[in-house]
C-alpha cells in the first residue's frame, strides 16, 4: 500500500521540495490521528454520558469500553448494589451480578473465589457462583455472579416483586455466615425496565 500511495504523490507533486513538504504534513496528521484513537478509543464511547445516581431508583451509571451497568442502590448495604451487566456484541443478555461487603475476619475470606453459595433469591432457592473476594475499606467484599438471562427474563424477574431480596443461607457445603456478617440485601425495582432499554442503547453503541 504504501509504494502506491507514494507513486500517486509524485505523479501530483513533481517538485521534490514540495514533496518532501507534503510527507512531512501527513506524517504529522497521521501521527496526531493516532494519539487521538489512544486518548480517546471510540468517538460513541466518549460520547456516552453515564447516569447520576438516584437512591431507591434504577440508572445507567456504570460505561467502560466493553460493558455497560445498569444499576441500583442496596437498601440494607447501600454499596452493594445490584447490576444488571451488558457485554459489548452482545446487548441482548444481561448478566446479574451484586456484591457483599463484609466486616467478618475470617482467615479463609479469600479463598471464597469460585465456591457456590446457597441463597433466597425472591423467596425461592437459587445458587449463585462467588466470582472473588477482595479487601474493601475496613474489611472485604465477594463480587456474586447471580447468572445470566435474556433481557426479556430479567425485566419480569426483577419487576416481579418490590424490593427485590436476596438471603445468603448456610449449607452443608460452605456456612456463609462466618464469612458474611450480613447475610441479606435488598433493592428498589423502580425503573429497571427503562434503565436496562437506555443499557440496551448505549451497549450498542460500544
Amino acid at each position: 500500500m504504501v509504494p502506491i500511495f507514494e507513486n500517486k504523490i509524485n505523479r501530483l507533486f513533481n517538485n521534490s521540495i514540495l514533496y518532501n513538504n507534503i510527507v512531512m504534513k501527513l506524517g504529522i496528521i497521521f501521527a496526531f490521528s493516532s494519539l487521538l484513537n489512544v486518548i480517546f478509543p471510540s468517538t460513541s464511547l466518549a460520547e456516552l454520558i453515564a447516569e447520576e445516581s438516584i437512591d431507591e431508583k434504577w440508572v445507567v451509571n456504570i460505561i467502560n469500553e466493553n460493558s455497560v451497568h445498569a444499576t441500583v442502590n442496596g437498601q440494607v448495604t447501600h454499596g452493594d448494589g445490584l447490576h444488571v451487566r451488558l457485554v459489548k456484541k452482545n446487548c441482548e443478555r444481561g448478566n446479574l451480578l451484586t456484591f457483599v461487603y463484609t466486616y467478618a475476619n475470617h482467615p479463609k475470606i479469600q479463598q471464597l473465589g469460585g465456591n457456590y453459595v446457597t441463597t433466597k433469591f425472591m423467596g425461592d432457592e437459587v445458587i449463585m457462583k462467588i466470582l472473588y473476594t477482595s479487601p474493601f475499606l475496613m474489611g472485604h467484599r465477594a463480587t456474586i455472579d447471580i447468572g445470566w438471562a435474556s433481557l426479556d427474563d430479567l425485566k419480569k424477574i426483577l419487576s416481579k416483586e418490590n424490593p427485590i431480596t436476596v438471603e445468603y443461607v448456610d449449607s452443608s457445603e460452605i456456612k456463609i455466615t462466618d464469612y458474611f456478617d450480613i447475610a441479606q440485601n435488598s433493592w428498589s425495582n423502580d425503573g429497571v425496565s427503562d434503565a436496562i432499554d437506555r443499557a440496551v442503547d448505549m451497549c450498542k453503541q460500544l
